[in-house]
């Protein structure tokens, strides 16, 4: 396991060579230690691997285990580095059962994963919506970090509002370079939203390059009784002319 101190960023980016061994475990935890005892702060964590680890042994699984259940309350972020499907459908649930923040990035990212896991503050969530479509068409971008009282205060009420309106909605949502991710609360509500709106819109389209999130939606879309589209960000226009026909 390469283990690479950035002391002015408060990181450590962990490039797991091989499978994990329970050396491996040790090796980190002790450096971690005595950084944090010098330093009298704890470093983020920018993981880059290839695919999903594997480990050497019962023990080293053990020990893995062991190290996240200590450090997830303490450590502020971890940044995946990777281009696994496993750990980008993973994301979420991880996101919601440790205290870390946590952020999947491409490989072809690392400079932006380690921009992002040195800044101690997310930008603040903010969802608003876009002009110019239809008043059936409820065209929304999702920017910074998202939570669970930018539901409350400013998704439900638009919706809502909406309804009333209309019998059907159509929903375009867009989640580019702007977007940091959710909180735990706001995965939550997310997930409460969708089911209290399954049969509230007729197409919905997801514009962003997050893979763990187009996953998502194709893996879940197929479940609901709605029309789901996923574009690429570059393919903003056609996700528009698509949700307004």
């Amino acid at each position: 396991m390469k283990i690479e101190i950035k002391e002015k960023e408060n990181l450590f980016v962990i490039s797991p060579e091989g499978k994990i061994s329970k050396d491996d475990i040790e090796g980190l935890v002790g450096k971690m230690n005595s950084y944090i005892n010098d330093h009298d702060r704890v470093p983020s964590l920018v993981i880059v691997t290839e695919s999903t680890p594997m480990w050497e042994s019962f023990d080293a699984l053990k020990s893995h285990i062991s190290f996240i259940h200590e450090r997830q309350k303490i450590v502020p972020k971890v940044a995946f580095v990777t281009d696994s499907v496993l750990l980008s459908l993973a994301h979420p649930l991880a996101d919601v059962f440790t205290g870390a923040k946590i952020r999947r990035f491409k490989t072809d990212a690392l400079d932006d994963a380690q921009n992002w896991a040195a800044m101690e503050e997310d930008h603040p969530g903010a969802i608003t919506a876009l002009e110019g479509f239809p008043s059936d068409v409820i065209a929304l971008r999702f920017s910074g970090l998202i939570t669970s009282k930018d539901y409350t205060d400013s998704l439900v009420p638009m919706i809502d509002a909406a309804a009333e309106k209309h019998d059907k909605l159509k929903l375009l949502c867009v989640l580019d370079q702007y977007f940091d991710g959710y909180s735990a609360g706001a995965i939550w509500d997310d997930m409460r939203f969708g089911f209290s709106h399954l049969t509230t819109f007729s197409k919905l389209a997801l514009v962003t390059d997050i893979d763990w999130i187009r996953n998502s939606a194709k893996l879940f879309g197929s479940l609901m009784p709605t029309e789901v589209m996923v574009f690429d960000v570059e393919d903003l226009d056609d996700a528009k002319k698509w949700i307004i026909t």
